[in-house]
């Protein structure tokens, strides 16, 4: 198991999260803990997208992984979604090449994570927002 992180970083997942829910948790539900993996139905499920952000927004300041059959080109979306990491298996590792995982964190780095706030991008410095405190 792989994990893509936020930060642009790509390497081996040291340890699973702490808790694991699927991407239709009720966020009411949600146990507190310091790692929450969001396990995703399938490539067209956005659900799971919808509990990051619902999770953040209420204060959820922990680790958030997205885990399931994801693709690269959904890596800026869980990202800008409030997830931390992506968690990938080995197939999906296998499947998509490690290029593109890396090139699509490399995007969303560049897209979302934007240290400057005088840039033009709807997501304009959500990055230092989010891990701003």
């Amino acid at each position: 198991m792989w994990l893509l992180k936020s930060d642009g970083s790509f390497g081996a997942m040291d340890a699973p999260a702490e808790v694991e829910i699927p991407g239709d948790a009720a966020i009411d539900r949600v146990p507190v803990a310091h790692s929450i993996a969001v396990l995703f139905g399938g490539t067209a499920d956005g659900r799971g997208f919808s509990v990051a952000r619902q999770l953040r927004a209420r204060g959820y300041g922990g680790t958030l992984i997205a885990t399931g059959p994801l693709i690269p080109d959904q890596a800026r979306h869980a990202f800008q979604s409030g997830f931390d990491a992506i968690a990938i298996t080995d197939e999906r590792l296998e499947r998509h090449g490690e290029g593109a995982w890396r090139d699509a964190a490399a995007v969303a780095v560049r897209e979302l994570y934007v240290a400057d706030t005088t840039s033009r991008g709807a997501e304009r410095g959500i990055w230092a927002l989010r891990h701003a405190s």
